[in-house]
Order: C-alpha cells, then sequence, then structure tokens
C-alpha cells in the first residue's frame, strides 16, 4: 500500500518558499488558489503577467493542450534581470520548456496499465507534460517541482485537460528529509544536471519508492547529459537498464531534428 497524499496539493510545514508572477506569496496562499481557482481564474492570472498560449502535443492518438509563454527569450531575460551573479543555472527557467526527453517517458507510460491505488510521482515536473499523459492513461499522478510559477503552469495543463480528479500538483523539495509519502512509480524528465543533487537524489528514490514488485523508478535524459556518476552510485541499489530512443520534437512548431534521448528504468535489488 502507498501512504495517501494529506490534500489536494498536499505539502510539509515549513517546505514552501518563493515567488509567484513576480510576489512573495506563503504556503497557505499558494494551496489555496491551487484548490479553489477555477481554469479561467488561474489563466487570468498568468495572462496578467505573461503573454501565454496554449500548444497542442501528440503522442500517437493522444494529445494534450500545454500552456506555453509565447516569448519565451523576453521570459528568461526577465529572470536573468532579476537574479543575482550567485543564482547560476538556478535563474533559467527550465521548467518552462517543453523538453524532447520527456516524450520517451509518455511514450513508456502509454503501453502501461494503472492498477488500484498506484500512484505515480514526477519531479521536476515543470509543465507536467510527461505525468499529464499518464493521467490520460488513467493513471493517478503527483506532478511536483520547486517553481511555484511551474505548479501553476501544470495546474491550469490539468484543469484544461480534464485531468484535474487524476493530477495533482505539489511543492516538493528531494533534498529534504521530511518527505514520507511513498508512490509505485517516479518518473524524471532531464533531472539529471546537477552533480550536487545526485547522492540526495538517490537517497529520495529510496525511501519515496514502494517496496511492491513492481515498483521502478523511470528517467530519462538526453544523450548529452552527464549522468555517470549517479548511476554508478545507483547501481548498488537498483538494477538498472537502459534504452536509447531518437525522439523528434511534436509541438505546434517541429524543426524537424530528431535528438537521442536514454529512457533508464530502476528497479530495487
Amino acid at each position: 500500500m502507498t501512504k495517501s497524499d494529506s490534500g489536494t496539493q498536499g505539502h510539509a510545514p515549513g517546505s514552501f518558499h518563493g515567488q509567484l508572477l513576480g510576489r512573495a506569496v506563503s504556503q497557505r496562499e499558494f494551496v489555496q488558489l491551487l484548490e479553489d481557482a477555477s481554469l479561467e481564474q488561474l489563466l487570468e492570472l498568468v495572462s496578467s503577467r505573461h503573454a501565454v498560449h496554449f500548444e497542442t502535443v501528440r503522442i500517437g492518438d493522444d494529445a494534450l493542450e500545454c500552456l506555453q509563454l509565447t516569448d519565451m527569450e523576453d521570459f528568461i531575460d526577465q529572470q536573468l534581470n532579476l537574479a543575482t551573479v550567485q543564482a547560476g543555472i538556478d535563474a533559467l527557467p527550465l521548467w518552462a520548456k517543453i523538453w524532447p526527453a520527456s516524450l520517451p517517458l509518455a511514450m513508456y507510460l502509454r503501453g502501461a496499465t494503472p492498477e488500484p491505488g498506484e500512484r505515480i510521482l514526477e519531479i521536476g515536473a515543470g509543465l507536467g507534460l510527461t505525468g499529464l499523459f499518464a493521467a490520460k492513461r488513467g493513471f493517478s499522478v503527483v506532478l511536483s517541482d520547486l517553481v511555484p510559477e511551474a505548479l501553476l503552469f501544470a495546474r491550469i495543463n490539468a484543469l484544461r485537460n480534464g485531468l484535474g480528479p487524476l493530477a495533482h500538483v505539489r511543492y516538493l523539495d528531494f533534498t529534504r528529509s521530511d518527505h514520507t509519502e511513498q508512490y509505485d512509480r517516479i518518473i524524471g524528465s532531464e533531472i539529471l544536471y546537477r552533480e550536487v543533487s545526485f547522492e540526495p537524489l538517490l537517497q529520495f528514490f529510496r525511501t519515496a519508492l514502494t517496496p511492491q514488485p513492481k515498483a521502478e523508478i523511470l528517467l530519462s535524459a538526453s544523450a548529452g547529459r552527464r549522468s555517470v556518476k549517479f548511476f554508478a552510485a545507483a547501481k548498488d541499489f537498483f538494477q538498472i537498464s537502459r534504452s536509447a530512443v531518437s525522439t523528434p520534437f511534436t509541438g505546434g512548431e517541429p524543426d524537424g531534428a530528431a535528438q537521442t534521448t536514454y529512457l533508464y528504468r530502476l528497479r530495487p535489488l
């Protein structure tokens, strides 16, 4: 049995911090906004700050409408202007991009059948694309991220696609030790880009994955991602398999280029 969420968004006391659309928000305000606001209200809130549009993303016969920033370059400039020099890569809005590496995860989950009570956690969910395709398949999914705006966009995408009852959003920092819930599948796309996070991420996987025989972790990363050290440490605790997938971008304006993505499957030893 998995441990259940304490609420729609679920949160650990004192865990939330950050800015939302240019202003500071408390944990209570943020959770209430995501729980109570309608799709129209959330879109109005986002549109007051950013130019946005919905983009259709297709995998086979399945399609999702995904909220996107219309002018990504302008948004990046805004973020960099607000950031301190020390912020580095953390100042970049990595959450706001549809990453091609997320598509192999979505394709894998399209072939899976949800079992009663089974839950999926997506970490570093960003816009929530992979988790929402899983919800469309019938899985109960928790979309998690560190960035409040990412969770706002993910909530909008869940509501826009009629997946609100199956796809819940929550703030989650896997580097903290106060997360006690467990999941049958944990998924993540392009999350292995900071070596400093490898050790806490591995510890999180070991405690957050249920002890069920079919429990697994699914990660995708572009072929150029340097994650050897993570998997070298993970092999002491997990059986790891890897497959290569050629992934074209299938969003609204495909550039015709494909990239090689590695799909990793980790199961406890």
